[in-house]
């Protein structure tokens, strides 16, 4: 047996020999192996049941330029693996907000921790730091509203013209300081990014500390900078460099330290905590944030009377605000399947991280640019997905949508189909409907019905006020599918989680303008039915008067007769109305559009056949005939086959 056994540096070469093709040391490699080790999951969409999570190299806060370059060399030489979807646990951040000085990170981690790893000890992976000032300040503001946008606006990035003629290949920092010949910031951006870089031992910025020149003025005065056809890169905040336009930028991240979109790429899930520690009983809110989909989810509130009960009630708010994630392996038009993540980690049931049978997810979308900048991002809207059945970390599911796709498409590598579960703090929801691409033109009046998942039983639930709103309340059954009906029309289709979210707005093509074309045809029809009735009335009263001899009042009445509206004088109305109710901007859906016409083309048919002009011409010959006659209209003829018939009857009997 001892034949087989290879020294250890025999078995260290072999395993650092392709990186020392590459000109990496061994120190290096060990050293960005380290570094990277914690680095996050960059989740890729797989068939496979064994799939495995690809590393994405993210350079730590203190990393050194050499294992930063170490590691990127490292990432192209192979991609690193971790343990497969469902046995990976979760990298979690909690982010501490609060005005009170006694309350920090330090205070609360081990207490937290303690906590939390009676469910999750084999689930997360937890660290907990105080919030950057940026996202702190958007917490204390309205942890309701906050956005990726906003906690990641304040973070200083290149902002490079998308018509560059080098514009493809800047991609890092390091291609910046290769390219670009001057980057224009103010005074103050440039000591923060200097100050910043310092930290974390990358002084030179790879290589765009030689290339910052200092612009007079604030902010603005540094974007007018892009104006300048000779203006390559400008130095600014993210927020600001999603502003410039004409042409759009090219948004390059720097190595620095304490970066929002760092943090965010680093981890799963973050969670923002914020502590109110001024009047009793005190209050904890928290936030989950994930970071694949950049997605926030509801507010999360515990209470507490004394501090010793903080963690506690932390470590409660977490656990109703987290949201586990499955991935999405195969998707048709009407259901779904997929596999939960940490699933292989989750020996008890009842575990937070656990998902049910009957629980309702948020099915949540990303695609890629080759650089792994989102293009398309976020939840699928209109759209849930119910879990009916689970065998371990496989989940089946139903998809309910309001319009069709979503789910389905081709997958690779910059695409992820996710799933989060829903959690539903509140009691009802709040619908509005107004016309598409229109919110100041509520949809009044429309009847909101709800369909029975199991039984398809229709039930009236409302109908919406004079804003277009109604309010629906949660029930037992979760998953709502609403259906949206207008003069006997269905017009949309809407599932909804009541309490979920307080407020939700559908944007509809209004069926207003069909329901006045509807009204009338309708009258016009009815007018249709009446004339054909007068105008019976009338050639039977201009016929008996020609009979009895009495010409004069045959002739007036014929004259009556003629005064009735025409086929002509209707269908030329008709027309006009027609022309109307298709040029008003009401009638912009293709599908009102053909509605309307239908009707038009249906009640013109109608005209032709019932108003014509053959039933006053033949009254005309008959005033001839009796005029000739001596003013009586003479007898009609019998036919022969019809004496005939009569008379063999007649015989018969």
């Amino acid at each position: 047996m001892t034949s087989f056994l290879w020294p250890i540096g025999t078995i260290l070469r072999v395993a650092f020999y392709p990186l020392l093709l590459l000109g990496v040391s061994v120190g290096d490699a060990a050293e960005a192996i380290q570094d990277t080790g914690d680095a996050p999951a960059a989740i890729a969409e797989t068939p496979q049941a064994n799939a495995t999570v690809p590393v994405k190299p993210v350079a730590a806060a203190n990393a050194t330029p050499s294992s930063t370059a170490a590691a990127s060399k490292l990432s192209d030489a192979s991609e690193v693996e971790e343990t497969p979807w469902d046995f990976s646990p979760y990298k979690v951040l909690v982010w501490v907000v609060s005005s009170d000085p006694d309350v920090d990170a330090k205070t609360i981690r081990e207490p937290l921790q303690t906590f939390l790893d009676r469910d999750f000890s084999a689930i997360w992976r937890m660290d907990v730091a105080n919030a950057p000032p940026a996202v702190a300040n958007a917490a204390q503001r309205n942890l309701d509203a906050m956005t990726f946008e906003s906690i990641t606006a304040s973070d200083p990035v290149v902002a490079v013209k998308r018509d560059h003629a080098d514009a493809v290949r800047l991609r890092v920092a390091a291609n910046v300081g290769e390219i670009i010949k001057d980057v224009y910031a103010t005074p103050g951006r440039i000591e923060e990014v200097q100050r910043r870089a310092a930290e974390i031992g990358n002084e030179s910025i790879e290589g765009i500390q030689a290339k910052l020149r200092s612009v007079d003025g604030d902010a603005i005065a540094v974007s007018k900078k892009w104006e300048d056809p000779a203006t390559e890169a400008l130095l600014v905040s993210r927020g600001m460099a999603l502003l410039l336009e004409k042409p759009e930028a090219k948004i390059i991240t720097m190595p620095l330290s304490g970066l929002v979109i760092e943090a965010i790429d680093s981890y799963d899930k973050i969670f923002v905590v914020r502590v109110e520690k001024k009047v009793a009983p005190f209050k904890v809110s928290v936030v989950e944030l994930d970071t694949l989909m950049r997605h926030f989810g509801p507010v999360a509130t515990q209470s507490f009377l004394e501090t010793s009960e903080m963690p506690v009630a932390i470590g409660g708010a977490m656990v109703q605000a987290f949201a586990p994630v499955l991935r999405i392996e195969n998707a048709g038009q009407k259901n779904a399947e997929g596999r939960l993540r940490a699933g292989g980690l989750i020996l008890d049931d009842t575990s937070p991280a656990m998902i049910h049978v009957g629980d309702v997810l948020e099915p949540m979308t990303r695609k890629n640019d080759r650089n792994g900048n989102p293009i398309q991002i976020g939840p699928i809207d209109w759209a849930y997905l119910l879990v009916t059945e689970q065998e371990g970390p496989i989940m089946k599911m139903d998809f309910h949508a309001g319009r069709a796709g979503g789910l389905q498409g081709r997958s690779n590598k910059r695409t992820f189909r996710m799933a989060l579960r829903v959690r539903s703090f509140g009691k009802s929801t709040l619908l509005r409907l107004h016309a598409q691409k229109d919110p100041d033109f509520p949809l009044i009046g429309y009847e909101i019905y709800d369909r029975n998942l199991e039984s398809g039983e229709m039930a009236f639930v409302g109908r919406t006020d004079w804003n277009g709103r109604l309010t629906i309340d949660a029930t037992d059954s979760p998953l709502h599918l609403l259906y949206v009906k207008n003069g006997g029309a269905v017009l949309a289709r809407l599932p909804i989680v009541p309490g979920f979210k307080p407020r939700v707005v559908a944007d509809l093509s209004g069926d207003d303008m069909r329901l006045q074309a509807e009204a009338y045809i309708r009258g016009v029809q009815n007018a249709i039915i009446d004339l054909v009735a007068i105008r019976e009335l009338l050639a039977a009263r201009v016929r008996l008067r020609l009979r009895n001899g009495e010409m004069d009042e045959a002739r007036d009445l014929l004259f009556a007769l003629r005064e009735q509206p025409t086929h002509e004088r209707i269908s030329e109305d008709m027309d006009k109305k027609l022309t109307a109710f298709l040029n008003d901007p009401g009638a912009k859906n293709p599908n009102q559009r053909r509605k309307i016409d239908e009707m038009f083309s249906q009640t013109q048919d109608l005209l032709s056949k019932q108003i014509t002009p053959a039933k006053v011409r033949a009254l005309e010959e008959d005033v001839i005939a009796a005029t000739k006659n001596g003013g009586r209209l003479p007898p009609e003829k019998k036919d022969d086959d019809t004496v005939s018939a009569v008379d063999t009857t007649k015989a018969s009997k």
